[in-house]
Order: structure tokens, then C-alpha cells, then sequence
């Protein structure tokens, strides 16, 4: 009976192991079927092209990509449901939030920009809100509706377009590599492409605990 009982409790933390290996590969299954991710080919091409408009490094592009949005595979899973408040829900967990757009500033450019694009503003992906602040970024390149349009007139005039898109892999990599280069990323220095960085994801400069190594 004890012989029994031990080969039971074997048994047991080995059934315990195998489901927890099975949920680790239908979840990264389910992952990759939901990739979206741009081709490191096509990404490339979008680099070198935005390069040689703006002198921002194709590696220095692709890495802020990378990690902005995994190259595209990661552009939101949150809806705007409230175009007064700026209120949405997250399309995975079904989790409602209060600050996935902030009414005032980026609510009516993001329904001016789906709108124009003939997308749905209310079924467009978006960034969900982290434990602080706002969500609401689009795209690839991960700009809120407010800055995308700072930058609209100067990204159609590069990629020779009237109506660029954050949603285009081409015209998202001319994005960044546009609002870099206004954050000092030319020229291919550590330090210039460091502080870029900093601002580019946090709208802040470098501080010394938040160095890029």
C-alpha cells in the first residue's frame, strides 16, 4: 500500500509537469498564431530606406521597432469604446479601462485618422494603459494619435503620400526614423542615439538608472 501510495504521488507531480509543458506550447501556439510581426526582410528594406532620408542608423531603427512593438507583432489589444472619456476594453482579458485614450488630445486625431484611412475607429487595435497614464498608441511605431499628427505632413511628403498610415509597416519605420532624428539620433553616436531612445519611449531624457547598455 505505501509502495502504491509513493508511485501515485510519482505519478501525480509527473501528470503535474506534462499539463504545465502543455500549457507553455498552447500558449506559445497561440502566440504565434497571432503574430503579425512584419518580415525581418522587409523590415530591413524599410530601415535602409528611412535611413537615407533621415540619417538614422537601420540597426538603431530596427531595435526601437523591436522593442517598441516586436517589429509589428505587438500593436495593442485594447478598443476604444468612449470617444468622450477615452474609455476601452481590452480585447483579450475583456478588462474595461477608463484611460485607453486621453480625451482632449488624442481621441478626435485617432478618429480622424481611421476615419480618413476608412478604418473603424471603435475596432481599431490600440495600446492598452500601463500601470500609469494612457494607452492608445498605433502601430508598428507605437506614436499616439496627437504626435502622429505633428509628423503626418513630413512623413507623406517622404514616402510621397497625402494619407500615411501607423498601421503601414513602410510609413511607421519612416516615422521613427523622422521623430529620431529630431531627437538627435543622426550621425550614428552612442550617446546621441542612447538619449534619442530615452525620449523616444518615455519623453524624458537618459537618467543614470534608465541607461541603455
Amino acid at each position: 500500500l505505501s509502495m502504491s501510495k509513493a508511485s501515485e504521488k510519482a505519478y501525480g507531480t509527473i501528470l503535474a509537469e506534462k499539463q504545465r509543458k502543455a500549457a507553455q506550447i498552447r500558449a506559445a501556439l497561440f502566440a504565434l498564431r497571432d503574430t503579425k510581426a512584419i518580415p525581418f526582410g522587409e523590415a530591413l528594406a524599410f530601415a535602409n530606406a528611412s535611413s537615407k532620408v533621415t540619417g538614422v542608423r537601420p540597426a538603431f531603427l530596427l531595435a526601437i521597432l523591436t522593442q517598441e512593438s516586436a517589429l509589428g507583432a505587438n500593436v495593442g489589444t485594447c478598443y476604444l469604446t468612449n470617444k468622450e472619456t477615452g474609455a476601452g476594453v481590452s480585447t483579450k482579458s475583456g478588462n474595461a479601462f477608463p484611460n485607453v485614450m486621453k480625451p482632449g488630445r488624442d481621441v478626435e486625431p485617432f478618429v480622424n485618422i481611421t476615419t480618413s484611412l476608412g478604418m473603424d475607429p471603435m475596432k481599431t487595435l490600440v495600446s492598452c494603459p500601463q500601470s500609469v497614464g494612457w494607452g492608445g498608441a498605433m502601430g508598428p511605431s507605437q506614436f499616439i494619435a496627437s504626435t502622429w499628427m505633428l509628423f503626418k505632413d513630413r512623413i507623406g511628403k517622404a514616402l510621397g503620400t497625402s494619407s500615411p498610415n501607423p498601421w503601414n509597416p513602410q510609413d511607421a519605420f519612416m516615422a521613427s526614423a523622422i521623430y529620431l532624428g529630431d531627437l538627435g539620433a543622426t550621425g550614428g553616436s552612442y550617446t546621441g542615439e542612447q538619449n534619442a531612445a530615452c525620449r523616444y519611449y518615455s519623453g524624458k531624457s537618459c537618467s543614470s538608472s534608465a541607461l541603455i547598455r
